[in-house]
């Protein structure tokens, strides 16, 4: 909790809610077992919002170590409704707290994050306000499907066709990725026009088939279980999987709203996300909607040399919040 050197005896609250992965309450993620970095710099949003007279919370997700972000024993039981009853259990805290404000509360979510505000603050009268950092619109389903097979599709397909460059990848080409771990076994049955290669079209439609038969076995996997090539618990995705969507959930909802989202961000794109959100919200007449495209950042917030910008997102918060909270 950071709370304002100097302000009113109750100010109004500020929660901020992680993404997936293994982050702990400074939103920072384990490099080795002795360093970590910033998924994004909360702390330093913190600082902002009690600047500018807001209290303001961060929490450890469970199953993850504080300070450190590194996955603990209780990682296999983190499922998608016990991250969203963690978020009650503070929204509660924060509501019996005399000397905060809990009738004025803004949620302020990354990525899952703005799943899990989304769906819990829909039914608390107490949240006058969202902001969502890299929102994801969609079911986690198909925002994977985007990630896995679309993006890695594009980028794998870029690096692996080389000489010549014809969009297609023949059989030495496949066989040198599949020395760098890559599998390409039954590629024959989507090689539509029978040419042995492998064009564009016909590799996303085998990576699809691939995606398609991952998420068939995540169904029957027991939810303790960690997911092949993911690491998280199968329970979490069979949750979500299985959970409406934000954009479904906003139909309904009237409480104003902040996007703001990295126009090169490939795991929730500004073009899925973002601008349908903010076409169905226009369309339903919502009264107070605002989405920002940052040019050239990616889902942290970071440019294409790897350096944060986070700065230009947290910019657009507290001045909104200001009119609102």
């Amino acid at each position: 909790l950071t709370r304002p050197a100097d302000s009113p005896r109750r100010p109004p609250v500020v929660i901020f809610i992680g993404g997936s992965g293994t982050w702990d309450s400074n939103y920072s993620q384990a490099i080795s077992a002795t360093s970590s970095a910033f998924v994004l710099p909360v702390p330093d949003l913190a600082q902002r919002a009690a600047q500018a007279g807001y209290a303001f919370v961060r929490y450890q997700k469970r199953g993850v170590s504080d300070p450190g972000g590194l996955a603990t024993t209780e990682w296999r039981t983190v499922r998608l409704k016990a991250l969203m009853d963690d978020l009650r259990t503070l929204l509660a805290k924060v509501q019996a707290d005399p000397t905060l404000d809990g009738s004025r509360i803004a949620l302020v979510g990354h990525s899952e994050g703005t799943m899990i505000a989304t769906w819990v603050g829909a039914t608390e009268p107490s949240v006058k306000a969202y902001v969502f950092l890299g929102l994801v619109r969609q079911n986690l389903r198909d925002v994977y499907r985007l990630q896995l097979v679309h993006r890695n599709g594009q980028r794998f397909f870029a690096f692996t066709d080389t000489a010549p460059k014809d969009s297609k990848l023949a059989p030495d080409e496949m066989e040198t990725a599949s020395k760098k771990g890559l599998k390409f076994e039954g590629w024959k049955a989507f090689d539509a026009d029978q040419d042995g290669k492998l064009s564009k079209p016909e590799y996303l439609a085998f990576l699809d088939n691939s995606y398609s038969a991952w998420v068939k076995q995540i169904g029957i996997l027991k939810p303790e279980e960690l997911v092949p090539g993911d690491g998280s618990p199968a329970g979490w995705f069979q949750q979500h999987f299985a959970h409406p969507t934000v954009g479904e959930t906003w139909r309904n909802l009237r409480v104003p709203v902040l996007v703001v989202q990295g126009r090169a961000d490939t795991n929730t794109p500004y073009k899925t996300e973002a601008e349908p959100f903010r076409a169905m919200l226009d369309a339903q007449g919502h009264p107070d909607h605002r989405v920002v495209g940052l040019e050239g950042l990616d889902h942290w917030f970071k440019d294409r040399t790897g350096v944060s910008q986070a700065g230009r997102a947290f910019g657009e918060v507290v001045p909104w919040l200001r009119k609102r909270l």
